[in-house]
This record gives C-alpha cells, structure tokens and sequence, in this order.
C-alpha cells in the first residue's frame, strides 16, 4: 500500500492501484500487539521489562487482594507484583510493551476482571482477553498523530499478523473503497 496521509488523526489514508483503504491506527496496532502478546507467551518467551525500583499502582483493597491471590498464573504473563500498602502495589516485572498509564491501566482492567470472572481458570481461560486488554491501553490512540515512517510500519507489521483485518475485540482494521464505488458516488458512473 501506498501512504496517502492520515485522517482526522485516526485513520491512515492509503492506495493500492485504484483501491483506497482506510485503516483504524489504533484497531491496527492492537492487532499487531496482540499477536506479539500471544506468540511470546505460547513460546514461553515473552519480551520481559524488569523494575529498577518496583512501580507503584494505585488499587482498590479487592483489587490487591485479587492481583496477589493469582500472583503465580501472572509471572506466567510476565507480571511480578510486590504488595506495597492496602491499596497499593508495586510492579516489579512487565510485557516489556505495557509502558507507564497503559501499564496501570491494564493492571486495573485485570483485577477488576479476575474479581467478576473468578479467579485462576478465569485468567487461564481468558488469557487471550488479558492479552487483548493489555494490548489495546499499551498502542496509539485515535487522535495521535503519526508520522509517515510510523504509519508505514504499522502497515508492515499488520502483512506479519494473522487475522490482521480485525482488532482482537473483533472491529474491523480497514475498509476497501474501490475506484467502481467512489465513482459511483461522484455519480460518474450508474
């Protein structure tokens, strides 16, 4: 494809002959994510961030509770987590493409889901869920501006990624304009 520029700081604009697509950046990098995601933890080898100093998480007490009572099936994720207060955890370990907010904000999403679903067979069944919540906090948003090469490699990562014509939640990453449906629109053609 080739880039024609980007839409409403969501969309990537491209070309392919007489066909135009529109990409949603973020649906396509959360596909790319969580495909990276999955194969490292299938594989045993997740790409692991270790803390200097464990970063501090705000939670609720049933969220603590929660996070430490499944402490074990999240090393397998690569989450390693030390309690710090009654509200407050410290991550010692990460999927080294959680950074900062979307860190913290996947580490909140979980708890809160491990306390609804119920426990480790929820988390073992519902890895790929995890997965999907870590990548969706962790890739560009709508609304950020990517330069050229950025959008570009998103575009060459999603060729790499299976099932890359959907997000993980199941949207759709693009949408195929070609020249015969433009035309018709522009009432050239009946």
């Amino acid at each position: 494809l080739d880039i024609v520029g980007q839409a409403q700081l969501t969309y990537i604009v491209a070309q392919s002959g007489e066909n135009i697509f529109l990409i949603d950046q973020h649906a396509a990098h959360e596909r790319i994510v969580f495909e990276r995601l999955m194969s490292g933890y299938r594989s045993g080898k997740l790409e692991i961030q270790d803390q200097l100093f464990a970063q501090p998480l705000k939670l609720s007490e049933d969220q603590v509770d929660a996070l430490l009572k499944h402490s074990h099936e999240l090393k397998k994720m690569g989450i390693e987590l030390e309690q710090l207060g009654p509200q407050e955890m410290g991550v010692k370990s990460a999927p080294a493409i959680l950074k900062g907010q979307a860190l913290t904000k996947a580490l909140q999403v979980l708890a809160s889901e491990i306390n609804e679903k119920g426990g480790s067979f929820a988390i073992e069944k519902s890895v790929a869920d995890v997965f999907a919540s870590m990548a969706c906090h962790s890739v560009v948003r709508a609304g950020q501006a990517l330069s050229a090469e950025e959008m570009r490699n998103i575009l060459v990562q999603m060729d790499e990624s299976p099932l890359s014509g959907f997000c993980p939640h199941g949207r759709p990453v693009h949408i195929e304009l070609t020249r015969q449906r433009i035309e018709k629109e522009f009432g050239r053609i009946v």
